[in-house]
């Protein structure tokens, strides 16, 4: 019986004790659930940096040097899963403050004008240059200077001309003899010499020889060349004088031999001067010279414009449009949402949800405030067109890196943005404040007199200041890119041993007034 008692007890514990500690297992188990749950639902912050200045870092809220709020730096800042190496996540209401915009990827043709200068030129088609296929003198000029305006058939000038006087006399030989192919010819070799058919039918009538024989107008215009003066001695080779019509005027464009493709004729031209503000002339391009101006590296235009007015005057010059033709399809943005450095494009892209990521770009033709994207964007996609540079400041900064060819971007890459420990060296000072000086790299870095090692190469060597030029590769250790800058050199390195122009590797450490020092420098072999 007391042997049943026992066995009985000990299982009542045994089942008591079972009992207990899956109670205890299921309590723990729901506790560490919601405290996982509420983690995740937490973004802890890891330290505070300026909106303009990516350098400065703080490990508390505030204000930067210049006064904007600081933005906050998650610790899971790029780990989401669609996260890139080069995005970056920006808080909304940061967005906002610095007043970032952005513009959809449009598809489309742009046309690109050709802006260039032209003068205004007389329509060579309608200048006359008067000359005498005779010798003699000038009796009276009825024109007496350049310039002045005259109607066709106004008369220009009497001259004195034995070979006139001859032409004359032999005229009316034949109209004595009667012979009508002789009378013609006669009547032909007076009009080769210039002599009006007025007069011809004036001698015809009265049979009296004329000394002085008066030469017309043959054309409307003005006077532009007056070479000769009363009693004056011409021969045939001697340009009397020469008129030109203004009804219209001839625009010569100068176009760059680097827009020499976008020419063709019939395409519409624009014009506008000084002397009529607002006014714009219209036109085409009526012909393209076959030659380029080996001086200005130019290729001459002409374009036809009607002077009835007479309001363009030879020699003016003119600010031209010359429209290009159509390009194909392609992306468009709007221009100011290019950021061009010297070796690359790019833009920044708008993600969503505050995060952003720059896309490396090739560019094509400008046009009204617009550019085309030959490659790197597609249609639909948003880029940031206003606070671009503070973004992509801020990704550089990151350490992003573009992982896209100039022919296009992979929206589908992923990975993850580190973020700083609080002990690591990107985080700041007792003070909280990270300072950044190009000229003396006042960042932060390890422990005073710990070494920080890079790789480079001597440039000079400056043994009275006790400083070297060092261009040294990108150093991770310390956040600093590729540069060449001054370093000075601590007392130990003797400077005459420094290798110049070669490759070297090097130790230095930052002391309290945050400046780096060297202390050794080996070249390597």
């Amino acid at each position: 019986m007391i042997k049943r008692i026992g066995i009985f007890a000990l299982v009542l514990f045994v089942g008591a004790a079972i009992g207990y500690g899956a109670g205890l297992f299921k309590s723990q188990s729901s506790n560490s659930g919601s405290g996982a749950d509420i983690n995740a639902g937490e973004r802890k912050v890891a330290y505070w940096k300026a909106p303009m200045d990516p350098n400065f870092r703080s490990d508390k809220p505030g204000k930067s040097p210049m006064g904007m709020d600081l933005i906050p730096v998650y610790e899971n800042e790029g780990a989401d899963s669609g996260a890139q190496a080069s995005s970056v996540l920006i808080d909304p209401s940061v967005v906002n403050n610095i007043g970032v915009r952005t513009a959809t990827v449009e598809q489309g043709a742009l046309r690109r004008p050709i802006n260039t200068v032209g003068r205004i030129v007389y329509d060579e088609e309608k200048v006359a240059n008067i000359h005498l296929r005779s010798s003699g003198w000038i009796e009276r000029l009825a024109v007496r200077s350049e310039g002045e305006a005259i109607e066709k058939g106004d008369l220009l000038f009497d001259v004195y001309s034995p070979d006139l006087v001859n032409a004359q006399a032999e005229f009316l030989q034949t109209v004595r003899s009667g012979n009508a192919t002789t009378i013609n010819a006669s009547k032909d070799r007076l009009r080769a010499l210039y002599i009006s058919e007025g007069q011809i039918r004036e001698l015809e009538k009265t049979r009296h020889i004329t000394q002085y024989v008066k030469v017309y107008a043959p054309i409307s215009g003005v006077v532009t060349a007056l070479n000769v003066a009363d009693g004056q001695f011409f021969k045939p080779d001697t340009e009397i004088m020469a008129l030109a019509n203004l009804s219209t005027v001839w625009l010569m464009s100068d176009v760059f031999e680097a827009d020499a493709d976008q020419l063709r004729l019939g395409a519409p031209v624009k014009a506008q001067s000084k002397f009529e503000p607002g006014a714009r002339l219209t036109g085409a391009i009526d012909y393209i010279y076959p030659d380029l101006d080996a001086v200005t590296r130019t290729i001459p235009v002409r374009t036809v414009l009607d002077n009835a007015a007479t309001k363009l005057k030879p020699g003016m010059f003119m600010t031209v449009e010359i429209e290009g033709p159509e390009r194909p399809d392609a992306a468009i943005i709007p221009l100011q949402a290019l950021i061009r450095t010297g070796r690359q494009e790019r833009v920044i892209l708008a993600l969503g949800e505050g995060r952003f990521q720059p896309a490396a770009v090739t560019s094509g033709v400008e046009s009204d405030g617009k550019i085309e994207i030959l490659s790197g964007l597609n249609p639909g996609e948003m880029v940031v067109v206003s606070g671009q540079f503070l973004i992509d400041s801020e990704s550089s900064f990151a350490g992003a890196t573009l992982r896209m060819q100039p022919a296009e971007h992979d929206h589908s890459e992923e990975t993850t943005i580190p973020a700083p420990k609080k002990d690591s060296p990107d985080m700041l000072h007792e003070e909280g404040i990270l300072e950044s000086d190009h000229s003396s790299h006042a960042v932060e870095a390890p422990t005073e007199m710990s070494l920080v090692n890079g790789f480079g190469v001597i440039k000079t060597v400056k043994a009275p200041e006790k400083t070297i030029t060092i261009e040294h590769d990108a150093i991770p250790e310390i956040g600093w890119p590729a540069m060449t800058m001054d370093f000075p050199v601590a007392g130990t390195v003797d400077l005459a041993t420094i290798p110049t122009g070669e490759r070297i590797t090097f130790a230095m450490s930052q002391g309290e007034d945050q400046t780096f020092v060297i202390h050794s420098v080996e070249a390597i072999q």
